[in-house]
Parts: structure tokens; C-alpha cells; sequence
């Protein structure tokens, strides 16, 4: 199963979107770190409409703890990043149950993290600020994703 790491989001609404994004690609889980909000906040609640309910979820203190969890279970560590050495989301090789790590919303991944990634992937974006919205890009992963298993699941490659 799919992993998602949110490393220090600010914003309550971007958690509580990355749960609904996480629901919709069932089974997946999430990882919260540091300052991110965790269920029982409000705004969380509203944003998620009730999935951190159904989907699995734990607090780490360090995104480099919930980093070396995943590790450990066998999962590849996936940055998302704009970073030099990224490759474009759909032509990276990655596993379907990857734990990718999303960075906080002004400051990216922190640098222990962004260090521990085994690959680091982008969405290229053809705006000029190339700054999607961190829920957004959970989306776009998560239907890259669940593209993989279809093909998988029909005989084609990916």
C-alpha cells in the first residue's frame, strides 16, 4: 500500500485533503510529522469529511523517523521534489507501495529527509511560479498510481 509522508505541513486543510486523497486511493496510508495537525482538529475534520477514519495514520516527532519506519517495511523512499536530479513523475521507476514525502508548504522537504530519498520525482509544470499546492500533487500521484496497478492488473506494462 501506497505511503504518503507529510513532512511539517503548516496547513490543516492540505492534511485533511491528502486523508481524502489517500481514501480515494485505497488501501494507502499517511504519516504525519512535526507540526502537522493531526485528527481531532477541526479544520482537518472538515477538510477530510471523516477518511482519517478509514484510513491508516501515525504521528512521528521527526519526518526522518516515519522515514526510516518505511524503510524498514520494504518500501522505496520517494521525494517529491523539484529538485535537479528529479525525474518526471510518469517516467520515474517506483514502486506501487512507495512511501512518497511531501515537504512543507514554503520550505520543501527538509534536507535530512529530501537525503534519505531513494528517487526524487517532479510533475512538470509549464507556469511560471511552479508551485503546486502539495494536496494538489498528492492527487496527481495518487491517480499516477492507480493508473500503474490498472495497467498492472490488465497484463500491460507500465
Amino acid at each position: 500500500m501506497p505511503l504518503f509522508i507529510l513532512d511539517n505541513l503548516r496547513s490543516a486543510f492540505n492534511v485533511g485533503s491528502v486523508f481524502r486523497t489517500a481514501e480515494a486511493l485505497y488501501p494507502a496510508a499517511v504519516f504525519l510529522t512535526g507540526i502537522c495537525c493531526r485528527p481531532g482538529n477541526r479544520k482537518l475534520s472538515h477538510t477530510s469529511r471523516g477518511t482519517y477514519a478509514t484510513v491508516p495514520w501515525r504521528y512521528f516527532k521527526q519526518a526522518e523517523d516515519a522515514a526510516i519506519w518505511a524503510k524498514k517495511s520494504g518500501r522505496m523512499l520517494v521525494a517529491v521534489e523539484n529538485s535537479q536530479d528529479a525525474v518526471p513523475l510518469w517516467e520515474a521507476d517506483y514502486d506501487l507501495s512507495s512511501a512518497f514525502m511531501f515537504g512543507n508548504e514554503a520550505d520543501g522537504l527538509s534536507p535530512a529527509l529530501a537525503g534519505m530519498a531513494d528517487i526524487s520525482i517532479y510533475y512538470p509544470q509549464s507556469g511560471i511560479r511552479k508551485c503546486i499546492n502539495v494536496s494538489s500533487i498528492a492527487a496527481i500521484i495518487a491517480a499516477e498510481i492507480q493508473r500503474r496497478k490498472w495497467l498492472e492488473s490488465n497484463g500491460m506494462n507500465t
